[in-house]
């Protein structure tokens, strides 16, 4: 019988929790909640704009890669390395501004993002005598390609790659 006071006595003193201690547990827990639903916005707008990165980066890098592979190609019609840069005709040109004797650009729209490629005679105009109309004086071109777009939180980015094409010349 003994246990059985000693048992009763010391469940009436703990009764359980109080209304406070409740709206405590409560507090936390949505602030725990929320602080998670917050956090995954966050990694979905981070993924949107890693996304537009990438095919920023690939819309640049095609560019190029199409740039490197008529330099490549370049001595099946001719015996200097930057004929494809003077002469229209061949396609490549197509759409590009008319040569100012050191800089030819294209501005295209690819989806939602603006690609402008900049060729340039390099060094620039004021050391060179090199220019667009006679492809023997041209020694070496600079070949930028800027990509640019909005992210998702409103602002502009730009990806740039560019390089620097050496010419060759192959003896007949």
């Amino acid at each position: 019988m003994k246990i059985w006071k000693r048992l009763k006595t010391q469940v009436q003193s703990h009764s359980g929790f109080t209304l406070i201690e409740v709206l405590i547990a409560i507090t936390i827990l949505s602030v725990g909640i929320l602080g998670l639903l917050s956090t995954s916005g966050a990694v979905s707008v981070n993924q949107r704009g890693a996304d537009n990165m990438t095919k920023a980066t690939m819309i640049a890098s095609d560019r190029m890669e199409e740039i490197k592979r008529f330099a490549t190609n370049e001595p099946l019609g001719g015996i200097y390395g930057f004929s494809y840069f003077v002469d229209d005709t061949n396609g490549f040109l197509t759409g590009f501004s008319a040569p100012n004797n050191f800089r030819r650009t294209l501005t295209e729209t690819v989806g939602n993002f603006s690609r402008t490629t900049t060729v340039t005679v390099f060094p620039p105009p004021a050391w060179a005598t090199e220019n667009f109309t006679i492809p023997q004086t041209i020694h070496l071109v600079e070949a930028q390609v800027d990509v640019s777009y909005t992210n998702p939180a409103g602002g502009t980015k730009n990806i740039v790659l560019s390089t620097v094409l050496q010419r060759r010349q192959f003896i007949q």
